[in-house]
């Protein structure tokens, strides 16, 4: 059977299965099948699929019309042009997350910084971060830490694979990180509980609810981190989140009782409220 064949049939099932992402998510899939690039896609088409190929391809069209995640499938994802390792009990990256590492970049200092990224899941905000600044010149220390055996053990892998020369650390948010801090960096869990029951069926049943639970109302994890980073940053600091469309009045009045200043409003490509940062000293 040919590559354009299969292609044709991954497409049908996953939209008779209701995937709107019919035809992005079978180019993920065959491209990973044949283990090619994204880009050779077109390439391929008029190839013969080995009966390996085509006996593994159904098998990850099959799963995937179930909903599961292309992401955990081929346990890959892009962010800040790097592939990161992902598999269930971390957060698929998103896009939107990006803007996090490209403000802690901006909001970084002419010398070495010690950086801290709470409820790090994969490691791909801070990973990438230490990156980014290595090839600036800098020589950051960044400190990982997340509650997950999962998210560590994953965060380590992707740390290993680009000697980004993170420390890793399991931690419940403060509990074990020692040391100070320029910057602090965090994009936690912030949904409502009674609202994960409405999220995306994918999103819901497969991602991590440890990752996505804010709790009642979203904002546990921004009152715990903004009162007891105060205590983790060095003559001044600042801490940098991730917030849900709908949060920035709530987490710029934790900030403000807290005694911070100079807070930032960053949005996203659609326009929405998406990071917050503010500074302490």
């Amino acid at each position: 059977m040919k590559v354009k064949e299969l292609v044709q049939y991954g497409e049908a099932v996953l939209k008779e299965a209701g995937i709107e992402t019919y035809k992005s998510d079978v180019k993920v899939l065959i491209t990973y099948v044949l283990n090619v690039l994204y880009s050779d896609y077109f390439m391929c088409l008029d190839k013969e699929a080995t009966e390996e190929q085509n006996k593994l391809f159904q098998n990850v069209i099959n799963k995937r019309k179930t909903l599961y995640p292309c992401q955990y499938i081929t346990n890959s994802q892009e962010f800040m042009g790097l592939e990161f390792y992902v598999s269930e009990g971390v957060l698929i990256p998103r896009p939107e997350t990006e803007l996090l590492v490209e403000e802690a970049i901006k909001q970084s200092f002419d010398k070495s910084m010690r950086v801290l990224d709470l409820c790090c899941g994969s490691g791909c905000i801070g990973i990438s971060y230490s990156i980014l600044r290595k090839q600036k010149g800098y020589d950051d220390k960044v400190v990982l830490g997340d509650i997950s055996p999962v998210a560590i053990e994953i965060s380590t892998r992707n740390n290993n694979t680009y000697d980004a020369a993170c420390d890793i650390v399991q931690t419940d948010l403060f509990s074990n990180i020692s040391g100070r801090f320029n910057m602090i960096i965090s994009n936690p869990p912030y949904i409502e509980t009674e609202e994960i029951d409405k999220l995306m069926e994918d999103v819901k049943c497969f991602e991590p609810r440890l990752a996505l639970d804010g709790l009642e109302d979203g904002l546990f994890f921004y009152r715990e981190i903004i009162s007891k980073a105060k205590n983790y940053f060095e003559d001044s600091g600042c801490l940098i989140f991730e917030i849900g469309y709908n949060q920035y009045e709530a987490v710029k009045a934790l900030f403000e009782r807290e005694g911070y200043h100079d807070i930032k409003l960053i949005k996203d490509y659609a326009g929405l409220d998406r990071i917050v940062l503010a500074r302490y000293s």
